[in-house]
């Protein structure tokens, strides 16, 4: 029950302070009866929102590697939600994620940062075809390129609207990938949308923890 509660205040925190600006762009697309994918889910944040846009006829489906917070997710009994305890990555096997805690929203597959647990990797295209497939939402801290390279024959088939976080250093790449598969792009301003270029212009202070800023891709 107490567990419930912070996890509902948590749920309400990112939708009107955290994360105001990204929830409210999701919550104004029409998801209905849609499948949708939260890639990192880590304590379902985006679960919850995701389940209550797509209503009692969809489907989201959230993939998280580390097996706590998976089972924490499990707990929350959210409608229509499916949750898949792997990392999404450009191939198939195991990996060892690193992590400074249990259900550590940093834990990463490419960066050193704490102990590590070793977890299955899977590629998006495995679980093609996906019906219906509209949106997703991908925080996997630095290994989305792979991510997306793993779900390319998805995501040319499927063309979803793809939310991701990413740092100046990383979306060149993912931007040059994603546009080679007939997307374009923004970036989360304050209040506003921002040109993907306009990254490098930003000051360090209003980039989010590790460093990143989100963005959203639509196929043109």
């Amino acid at each position: 029950m107490l567990e419930d509660v912070h996890f509902l205040a948590r749920c309400l925190r990112y939708r009107f302070r955290t994360e105001r600006q990204q929830l409210r762009s999701l919550l104004c697309l029409d998801l209905t009866g849609a499948t949708v994918l939260d890639i990192g889910a880590n304590k379902g944040i985006y679960s919850y929102w995701l389940s209550r846009a797509v209503g009692p006829s969809g489907r989201v489906i959230a993939f998280e590697p580390q097996p706590e917070m998976a089972d924490y997710i499990s707990r929350r009994r959210l409608r229509n939600v499916d949750v898949v305890n792997v990392a999404l990555s450009d191939h198939a096997g195991l990996a060892a994620l690193s992590r400074k805690r249990v259900g550590d929203g940093s834990a990463s597959l490419g960066r050193n940062i704490g102990d590590t647990i070793d977890v299955k990797l899977a590629r998006l295209d495995d679980f093609s075809p996906l019906q219906n497939l509209k949106f997703i939402k991908c925080d996997v801290e630095g290994h989305e390129l792979s991510v997306f390279r793993g779900g390319e024959k998805l995501l040319r088939s499927a063309r979803p609207i793809i939310q991701f976080e990413s740092t100046p250093d990383e979306i060149e790449p993912i931007q040059s990938f994603l546009r080679g598969l007939g997307y374009s792009g923004v970036m989360f301003g304050e209040n506003e949308y921002l040109a993907v270029e306009d990254i490098k212009k930003v000051p360090h202070r209003k980039f989010g923890f590790g460093g990143h800023r989100d963005f959203l891709f639509s196929p043109r």
